[in-house]
């Protein structure tokens, strides 16, 4: 449960495609060879794992809520959907950034089209998520008063793990201390903090 004034799933899953359709436009603008441009490349595609990240986290709790709503069962069936057909894509690209240094991301493998297939299925998501499906779930949920069961937005940035398995959540997912202690585990194994800073709708990169 969250408190009264306190961000929730669903508010974070709409600052997150903000902040994610920003960082994609971004990334595209970061695609050529001099060295500044290649530091920046690798500063955004960390942030893009970071962010789809904590996406994934805010998705699975608002699909979860809206699935015991008869009518929002559609809605919740199509996140579900578009979670599982992600997340190999996520670990794919977070196994690729995984140890490797930013300015190096596109060297020696083919992490632009990895991320590029990626943008292409998140951000058509993100279209909907931000046009049709946030509109519609903020108003059913707040008429049955379930955005009361929505998690904080807080503790999702905490618990979302940074290497989400390609088959579906494993069950340290749903265990808080576990799922925290791996989510401050991988990501100062794999992803130092990054000289980009962004609004990130309320500073989604801390641990």
């Amino acid at each position: 449960m969250h408190t009264r004034h306190e961000a929730d799933a669903l508010e974070l899953l709409e600052s997150e495609d903000i902040e994610l359709r920003e960082l994609f436009t971004e990334l595209q603008q970061r695609r050529g060879l001099s060295v500044q441009d290649r530091a920046e490349y690798g500063d955004i595609a960390r942030e893009i794992v970071r962010h789809v990240a904590v996406r994934e986290a805010a998705l699975a709790d608002v699909a979860h809520v809206a699935s015991e709503d008869p009518q929002l069962l559609w809605l919740a069936s199509r996140m579900e959907h578009d979670r599982v057909t992600n997340r190999p894509h996520v670990d794919r690209v977070e196994r690729m950034s995984r140890g490797v240094q930013g300015i190096n991301l596109r060297t020696g493998q083919d992490f632009d089209a990895e991320v590029e297939e990626l943008i292409q299925l998140v951000g058509t998501e993100i279209e909907w998520d931000l046009d049709d499906a946030i509109p519609e779930l903020r108003a059913n949920l707040r008429r049955t008063h379930r955005e009361e069961r929505l998690k904080s937005a807080k503790h999702l940035r905490r618990h979302a793990p940074i290497h989400l398995h390609p088959h579906g959540p494993r069950w340290r997912e749903h265990a808080p201390v576990l799922s925290r202690l791996r989510t401050v585990y991988d990501r100062l194994r794999g992803f130092p903090a990054s000289r980009h800073h962004h609004r990130a709708g309320g500073g989604g990169t801390t641990v």
